[in-house]
């Protein structure tokens, strides 16, 4: 087993590399643009600020840099001659856990590396106005220990890319559409947020469950938080019974 994770992790070793610079010098350009004309009374406040359009894409940076290898594996028939060193279902297993987790890794990277710049290299801001940080979900943390609250919203934010990229792999073990694979998730999102948006229940969304910040706080809870994340379980599930047993689609065909 350990073989083949230090296989998987050569094949996809410098397009990840790529894919970690790109996530790094995206949180720290984000910043910039929030770090004048705004106020603020938290320097917490110019990272949540920041991660606007983060929320939106996240499930790109969770699926492209590792998914397409699966797609490939399968269109030239690499697949077929895993067999001799390792069984077919162990080797799948392991493609999924080294790739989904390498894409969450890289949602946590970006996160994380924004926290860090508004907390340690964007100065001090001045308080200005009424501030109403205590009534953000998580408020006391928010406030008073701002790197704690952003570790573990950064770490939730992994799980979900891992959630997210577990459903790109899904679509990359059945659909012969590379375009289909590296998008699919990223729409799925979109499409969630507008549909649960339009029956007045965006705090089910997954982009809220991503940025709480997004949504007046009265309407935060955990519960509602974890709602988006069970949807998106629910949607893998079904896509996968979908291929593997209506479709009767076999991965190992090209």
């Amino acid at each position: 087993m350990y073989n083949v994770v230090s296989a998987e992790v050569k094949k996809l070793k410098l397009p990840y590399i790529i894919s970690i610079l790109i996530a790094i010098l995206y949180a720290g350009l984000m910043i910039i643009p929030y770090t004048s004309g705004y106020s603020y009374n938290h320097n917490i406040e110019i990272w949540e600020e920041s991660t606007g359009l983060f929320v939106v894409i996240f499930p790109l940076f969770a699926v492209l840099p590792t998914i397409w290898l699966m797609y490939f594996e399968r269109k030239d028939g690499f697949i077929h001659y895993t067999q001799i060193r390792i069984s077919r279902s162990k080797y799948i297993l392991t493609k999924w856990l080294v790739a989904s987790t390498g894409g969450a890794l890289i949602v946590f990277l970006a996160s994380i590396t924004g926290l860090m710049i508004a907390l340690f290299f964007v100065p001090a801001v001045e308080p200005f106005g009424d501030d109403y940080a205590l009534q953000n979900f998580g408020g006391s943390y928010y406030v008073n220990h701002p790197l704690l609250y952003g570790l573990v919203l950064s770490l939730w934010r992994m799980t979900l890319g891992f959630l997210v990229a577990t459903f790109g792999f899904v679509l990359a073990l059945f659909v012969n559409n590379i375009f289909v694979i590296l998008t699919g998730p990223f729409v799925y999102a979109v499409l969630e947020n507008f549909i649960l948006s339009i029956l007045g229940v965006p705090f089910y969304r997954l982009s809220t469950s991503f940025g709480p910040h997004t949504l007046s706080q009265d309407a935060i809870t955990v519960p509602r938080l974890l709602t988006g994340p069970i949807i998106l379980i629910v949607m893998i599930i079904v896509v996968y019974l979908y291929f593997k047993y209506i479709k009767k689609v076999s991965i190992y065909e090209k």
